[in-house]
């Protein structure tokens, strides 16, 4: 803390800038800026201004939004808030009249000077020849990369330590797209962006979440987390009568079959366990018995037919990409 000249004490602000911000998030998900560059396609020194504050070595402000939005994304945060933060400083470095003017202003216009540069035939094919040759090494080093390096794994849920009052707990996270992700060591559904959510049961006490994912290459990446689940199992009730035994014993059965003429791949669990993982052809039908309900992942949302307790077959999804987690419980009324 200081004195300034006018008599104002200086006090140093506890919030975040949108650089620290930045750069504290991809802390947490444990990512390089090297990284960040090439999922987003914004350049590595334009991503280090960012986070650095030193907008005035940046374009005009239409692509500086540009960056920030793609960067919100690729972190899964709202990008509105990451460009009003941006907004506010820059509004605010302004009104203190810390803005070069000059230097922004000459960053958005472009240069006045002519280039006497010729373009021939020879020259467009060398430049050709030459960015066929630079993405035919980009895309070697990037497969070099990811041979030698371990898979990317970002768990964001659940965190090591929590604490929950039931008896599941959602695992959230994303990893590469092409990667194979493994729950406990039960394989899980990854969608194209690489992204991931799955439910895990949990017994009373302290229960150990393990996710393990594997690239192309047989790399692996294991993250552990610790969840206490702070409940207590009900007591087992006997049924009043043989027929009450009876009845309760006729487990919902889950019939699947498939619109598509390509056979159409399918996870089936129940009580968190797996049921069935294969493919699904057309004419052929998969029946389940689901005592407390089941979840179907599935390749094709609309094309995949599900009939619930002797109900009318209809699609699980109104969409015809991957859906993961369908929920089929024992009130088939609610279902769609």
């Amino acid at each position: 803390m200081g004195m300034l000249g006018n008599g104002f004490t200086r006090k140093k602000v506890g919030s975040l800038t949108l650089g620290e911000k930045l750069q504290k998030i991809r802390a947490e998900y444990r990512v390089e800026l090297s990284e960040v560059a090439r999922e987003t396609g914004v350049r590595l020194e334009y991503l280090g201004y960012l986070e650095h504050g030193e907008y005035a070595k940046l374009p005009a402000d239409v692509y500086i939004r540009g960056f920030l939005r793609s960067y919100a994304r690729f972190l899964g945060v709202d990008p509105k808030a990451l460009v009003r933060l941006y907004e506010r400083e820059r509004s605010i470095a302004k009104n203190l009249g810390k803005e070069p003017e000059k230097a922004l202003a000459a960053t958005a216009r472009p240069s006045r000077k002519f280039s006497f540069f010729v373009v021939t035939p020879r020259v467009m094919i060398g430049g050709a020849v030459a960015a066929c040759v630079l993405g035919i090494a980009l895309y070697l080093y990037g497969e070099y990369r990811t041979f030698v390096s371990e898979p990317y794994l970002a768990l964001l849920e659940p965190s090591d330590g929590q604490t929950v009052s039931n008896d599941e707990s959602m695992v959230v996270g994303k990893t590469d797209k092409d990667a194979k992700l493994f729950l406990n060591d039960q394989p899980v559904f990854v969608n194209e962006s690489g992204e991931f959510r799955e439910r895990v049961r949990l017994q009373p006490g302290v229960n150990m979440v393990t996710v393990k994912v594997v690239n192309r290459f047989e790399k692996e990446r294991v993250e552990t987390v610790s969840v206490l689940a702070d409940y207590t199992v009900p007591e087992a009730t006997t049924p009043d009568s043989p027929g009450e035994s009876a009845e309760s014993s006729q487990a919902p059965k889950l019939i699947l079959s498939t619109t598509q003429k390509k056979p159409v791949s399918i996870l089936v669990r129940s009580e968190g366990r797996e049921l069935y993982q294969g493919d699904l052809s057309a004419g052929e039908t998969k029946e389940f018995e689901c005592n407390e309900g089941c979840t179907v992942d599935s390749t094709s949302g609309s094309g995949t037919l599900a009939s619930w307790d002797g109900s009318e077959a209809k699609p699980i999804a109104g969409k015809p990409g991957t859906v993961i987690g369908v929920e089929f419980s024992l009130a088939p009324e609610n279902q769609e």
